[in-house]
Formats: structure tokens, C-alpha cells, sequence
């Protein structure tokens, strides 16, 4: 009997289905103006909060991905424990902005932001760490900073027996030191309407955050390097940056696929003033023409290894809901298929 047996498994073997690994990475948006030492200012009141958080958990539960991304989570942990809870997640987290905290007690009383990784349980999630880009000191209890700060997070998966390392970053926010920005801008200051001293302070803030960011791909590569070494790496986040710019060239001159031109030939834009209804109602005066509108792709799903073939990538969360987006930015998924090298 047990010679028939084998001889049955030998003629009908077993074969294991391969699911291919869907990734989405948004930024939430904390929805604070970042003015106030005691508490800074918050442009909605909490209703409509509370309401853009439902649209992201019905959208996200739509989307089913396996990992979720989020940048701009405040506060934490509470949030990330919340939303891990109502999507039925695994959750790894570090705070990112503070200010001056001790715990849950300082200053300003409305942040504690940072950065999340969310995977379906089965992918045992590990916490692999954490890297500060910029800023004064930020631990997840004690924080003390008083100006912008940056991190890059990571973890790692068990996909189809192969480790994956996922990391998600949130880099410096500035004016873009590009043609798009400084040409325009120059010539309002020579036909008379931007006064010199604004004029001096947006190019200074410009290439100041262009160089802050390329400091930021750099410590993001070596940290990356190190953790992960050879093994497959998707790398998510709001890289505040174009795809054209030099710190988004460094990290693909250091083998990294940006993998949504990867698959599409149309643009796509994560930062969009002609389609976004909260930054049309909270940043802008007037909903601006599509000519004239600021469309941008600053949110990005890398990839390095052979392992991770692209098979789709497509701009997400990006729909409209009682007449809100559940954040000012939208989202970006790409699916992949797990490959044996």
C-alpha cells in the first residue's frame, strides 16, 4: 500500500501557486500647517478627519494590497495601531517629527508623526531597523528637534519562501530647483510682482532643499546597502522630488527601478492641484485651469532585484467620496511577481 502511494504523489504532484506581492504606499497627510510652538495649527476640523479616515480604510479594503506604506501618520502610535486594528495588519512604525516630547507629554501637544509599514499577517513581518536622514534626535519616547527631520524605516517579509526588504522614507519638503520652478519665478521678479526679498528666499529655499535631499538618497542607498545587501529591496515613500531631479537619479544610478514608467508610458501624478479636492479647498484660493495646475509625481514604489518583476503599476486612492480624497496626496500600488533567481 504505501508503494502505491508514493507512486501516486509521483504521478499527481503538488504545485504551489505563486500570489503575486501587491504594494501601496500613500501619504496620509497629518492634515497640521506645521506653525505653533504650543500646538500647531490643523486645517480641517476633526469630523472631516475622521471622515478621510474611513475613505482610506474603504478604498485601502477595495485595493486588498499585501504592504501598505504611510507617511504623515499622527499620531503615533495610536494611529498606526488603529489602522493596522481595522485592516487586520501587522504594523512596524517610528515617529518621525515630535518636537520636544517626553512620551505622550510635550511639546507641540498635536504631533507625533511618523512613518508605517502594514503587511497581511501571513508575510511575518520583522522589524529590521531604522536610519535618521536629517534633523535633531527622534525616538519613538523621546524626541527634541526644532526643525524638519527625516527617517527611512525598514522591515522584511516572507514571500513564497524568500526574504523581502521593504523600507519606506519620507524626505525633505521644498520648492523644486528646477527650470519649472526658477524660470517662472525670475520673471515675475523682473516684471515687478514677487518683491527681491521673497524672490532671494524661495531660490535659497530651493536649492537648499534640493541639497538636503541629495544628502537624504545618499544616506538612504548606504543604509539600504547595509541592511539588505543583495537581497530584493522595494523601497516606498514621499521622496518630496521629480522623477527627473538629481536625488531621484542618484537612487537610480545605484541600481533602483522606478517601477511605475517601468510599465506606463502616460504620466502620473501623486501630488495633483487640478484633481485633489483637499489641496484645492485647504492650499489654494481657486481650482487652477489643468494648463496651469501643479501635477507632480513625488511618490515612488522602488524596486532592486531580479526576484521582483514588475507586472502592473498604477496611481491609487485617488477617488473622490462625498466630496473628499482621503488625503492630499494620492497613492501609488505596484503588483509584483516574486521570481526565483
Amino acid at each position: 500500500m504505501k508503494n502505491k502511494i508514493k507512486y501516486l504523489i509521483f504521478l499527481f504532484p503538488i504545485f504551489i501557486v505563486a500570489e503575486p506581492l501587491k504594494v501601496v504606499t500613500i501619504n496620509v497627510w497629518s492634515g497640521l500647517d506645521y506653525i505653533g510652538s504650543l500646538k500647531m495649527g490643523e486645517y480641517e476640523p476633526d469630523e472631516i478627519r475622521e471622515q478621510r479616515y474611513q475613505l482610506l480604510i474603504d478604498q485601502l479594503k477595495s485595493l486588498d494590497p499585501d504592504v501598505i506604506a504611510l507617511n504623515e501618520a499622527n499620531k503615533l502610535p495610536r494611529y498606526g495601531r488603529r489602522i493596522a486594528r481595522d485592516l487586520g495588519y501587522d504594523m512596524v512604525f517610528h515617529v518621525g517629527l515630535g518636537g520636544l516630547r517626553m512620551g505622550p507629554l510635550g511639546l507641540p501637544l498635536n504631533l507625533r508623526e511618523g512613518d508605517v509599514i502594514l503587511t497581511k499577517k501571513q508575510l511575518q513581518l520583522k522589524n529590521e531597523g531604522r536610519k535618521q536622514l536629517s534633523g535633531g534626535h527622534v525616538g519613538n519616547f523621546f524626541t527634541c528637534h526644532f526643525a524638519d527631520a527625516t527617517q527611512i524605516v525598514a522591515a522584511s517579509i516572507i514571500v513564497n519562501g524568500k526574504k523581502i526588504y521593504m523600507f519606506n522614507t519620507h524626505w525633505h519638503a521644498s520648492k523644486f530647483a528646477n527650470r519649472e520652478t526658477l524660470i517662472p519665478l525670475t520673471d515675475r521678479y523682473l516684471e515687478g510682482s514677487l518683491d527681491g526679498e521673497e524672490f532671494l528666499k524661495t531660490i535659497d529655499e530651493a536649492v537648499k532643499g534640493k541639497i538636503w535631499r541629495l544628502d537624504e538618497a545618499g544616506k538612504t542607498v548606504e543604509f539600504i546597502d547595509k541592511i539588505a545587501g543583495n537581497k530584493p529591496v522595494i523601497l516606498m515613500g514621499d521622496f518630496n522630488d521629480l522623477s527627473q531631479s538629481e536625488p531621484i537619479g542618484l537612487l537610480l544610478n545605484a541600481g533602483f527601478i522606478d517601477t511605475y514608467p517601468a510599465v506606463n508610458n502616460d504620466p502620473s501624478y501623486s501630488w495633483d492641484e487640478y484633481l485633489n479636492s483637499n489641496i484645492q479647498k485647504y492650499y489654494l484660493k481657486d481650482r487652477p485651469d489643468e494648463e496651469n495646475a501643479r501635477r507632480d509625481r513625488i511618490d515612488y514604489i522602488f524596486s532592486k532585484g531580479k526576484s521582483l518583476k514588475i507586472i502592473r503599476s498604477e496611481v491609487v486612492l485617488n477617488t473622490i467620496e462625498k466630496g473628499l480624497h482621503p488625503s492630499d496626496h494620492f497613492g501609488v500600488m505596484t503588483v509584483f511577481d516574486i521570481q526565483a533567481e
